[in-house]
């Protein structure tokens, strides 16, 4: 069963930084229950860390897509626009609002802890299961406030009210090894199994989602050790830890990679043998709005945000050569869709979308692309209601839309998708080992090659051919940014490649089409985008937070 069907907040716990009265602080309460008579059984801990899973960076992962070359949002009002536009400050919600739910993760989880620690009832390997479970969400916490903020306060017990706003910043390297210890304690005694749905403890971490988070976070620091600081001898140890953590991952012979990747994010396809690690996600109770957020406008979608052009030319032709290639076989024309008397669309030609990489079809609507029984059609003069409005804050302004949890289950209940959104995957193992090895100069060992086409293999892409170390590092940067868009990843790459003043700043463009003479024009946005570096390679510490502890110090130009 779903762990969120169980969850529960029980009064008392995961208090840490939490305001509170004089009278609450002194009154016994009547009506709920007191850490004296709570922390007695297995059961009582298992409540307290499932609530400690409703921090998780869910919903917000897409959304930070926005914020990068892949994603775009119209409607200024959106938490990710002001930071494509470069526009954040200390004053921003999203950056706060974010800090604020990792921090109370933090505090719940420590709360689990510190019981732990004075607990009597527990036998050693109870005591020890709900540590490393405990240790994971804290290590998962503090690697999401480590690539978003830089080093942050470390809090590893539960301080006093006073003594939590005294906490200065500590360094990137100290947090970092708090994330690598905890989760390498969690992948040494987690469960090394893959829980099924219809499993008691289906959502819970297990050992593959904590070596496989490790992955993520010492390949994230060993590639700013390597591009933002020059060092080398420190980036290939954290290269190295996070191909042995990936291998690790690989070698529990309990994943695979998922047959059909479109349902692989949709109800259908919910609980598959590829997802190490997602939220979960209960219809009729924490339900959310896939349809109504990224469905097209025509089927009442508000179209928050929209894929762009520069994702849509990253997917290459079917037979594996870029549309830039001139022996291709790519057709730069619009597509063309004739209608009948009676207004039924007919493809006539998919043009530019024709022959395309199948991750395309399954991961973006663009004009002429069948969905959900009809034909999809965003061009300004279309008959539909997803044609290309600049006036429209709920049409698309790039003219594509994005499919990645957008499944036509959920079309008459807009707000309430029970579909998991997945945090870890095993393809994205694949390409961390891949990128691994290859930065480590391994990049000729058969196992990489072996490991990108496997991930090729499921949807009948050409294998990649490796000739060069550079070539390599091309290789499984497009490979992570076709396989893994829409999934909010996109934005800790540009970072920790230092590459994002290189494909942030400028326009955004979108669908070509032809006007009224004939002439093919290509959609573009409204506003410009811009990144300022170094600055903007880590989001201001939120100024509520600092105006409640002065020594946390200012993320510099902020």
């Amino acid at each position: 069963m779903k762990i969120l069907r169980v969850l529960a907040l029980v009064a008392g716990l995961g208090a840490v930084l939490a305001g509170c009265d004089d009278a609450f602080l002194t009154t016994v309460p009547q009506d709920r229950i007191s850490d004296e008579t709570y922390w007695q059984t297995p059961k009582d801990f298992e409540a307290a860390l499932n609530a400690g899973y409703r921090n998780l960076v869910t919903l917000d992962q897409m959304y930070i897509d926005g914020a990068t070359d892949i994603g775009y949002s119209q409607q200024y009002w959106m938490r990710e626009s002001p930071y494509a536009r470069g526009e954040q400050n200390a004053q921003t919600g999203w950056g706060h609002d974010l800090w604020v739910n990792l921090y109370q993760g933090v505090a719940k989880v420590n709360d689990v802890l510190a019981h732990l620690k004075t607990q009597t009832t527990l036998t050693q390997e109870q005591a020890t299961q709900l540590e490393a479970e405990a240790r994971f969400l804290r290590g998962y916490y503090y690697h999401e406030l480590l690539w978003l903020y830089g080093g942050v306060p470390l809090l590893t017990t539960v301080p006093s009210p006073d003594s939590a706003l005294t906490i200065p910043r500590a360094s990137h390297d100290e947090v970092l090894d708090l994330v690598l210890s905890d989760l390498t304690f969690a992948g040494e005694n987690l469960p090394k199994v893959r829980y099924q749905p219809s499993d008691a403890n289906y959502g819970r971490a297990t050992a593959g989602a904590a070596l496989a988070y490790k992955a993520r976070a010492a390949l994230y620091a060993a590639s700013l050790a390597k591009y933002a600081d020059g060092d080398q001898e420190k980036a290939n140890q954290l290269f190295a830890t996070a191909r042995d953590a990936a291998k690790a991952v690989m070698d529990l012979g309990v994943y695979s990679l998922y047959p059909d990747y479109r349902k692989l994010f949709t109800n259908a396809g919910e609980g598959n043998e590829e997802v190490i690690f997602d939220y979960q996600v209960v219809k009729g109770q924490n339900g959310w709005w896939a349809w109504k957020g990224f469905a097209p406008h025509s089927m009442g979608g508000n179209v928050d945000m929209t894929p762009t052009r520069a994702l849509v030319d990253a997917f290459d032709m079917a037979n594996g050569k870029p549309i830039t290639d001139p022996t291709s076989g790519y057709d730069p024309s619009p597509p063309v869709i004739e209608y009948d008397a009676a207004g039924n669309p007919t493809v006539v030609s998919l043009g530019m979308y024709a022959n395309r990489d199948p991750r395309l079809y399954a991961t973006v609507l663009f004009p002429g692309a069948q969905f959900n029984g009809t034909v999809y059609n965003s061009f300004p003069d279309s008959p539909t209601a997803d044609r290309l409005d600049p006036s429209n804050f709920y049409n698309t302004h790039t003219g594509y839309m994005a499919l990645k949890y957008v499944d036509p289950v959920d079309q008459f209940d807009v707000w309430n998708s029970g579909i998991n959104t997945i945090k870890m995957r095993y393809a994205g193992v694949l390409l961390m080992y891949a990128e691994a090895m290859i930065e480590l100069g391994d990049w000729a060992d058969p196992s990489v090659a072996d490991a990108l086409n496997q991930i090729r293999d499921r949807v009948d892409m050409p294998h990649v051919s490796l000739t060069s170390q550079q070539e390599a590092i091309d290789v499984v940067r497009h490979e992570r940014v076709v396989e893994l868009a829409w999934e909010g990843l996109r934005l800790a790459d540009l970072r920790r490649w230092r590459i994002a003043e290189d494909v942030l700043p400028g326009k955004v463009y979108g669908i070509d089409y032809r006007d009224e003479n004939g002439n093919v024009v290509t959609a573009e946005s409204a506003d410009t985008r811009k990144f300022e570096a170094p600055r903007d390679y880590l989001w201001p510490i939120p100024q509520t937070e600092r105006d409640l502890n002065p020594d946390l110090e200012q993320n510099p130009g902020y």
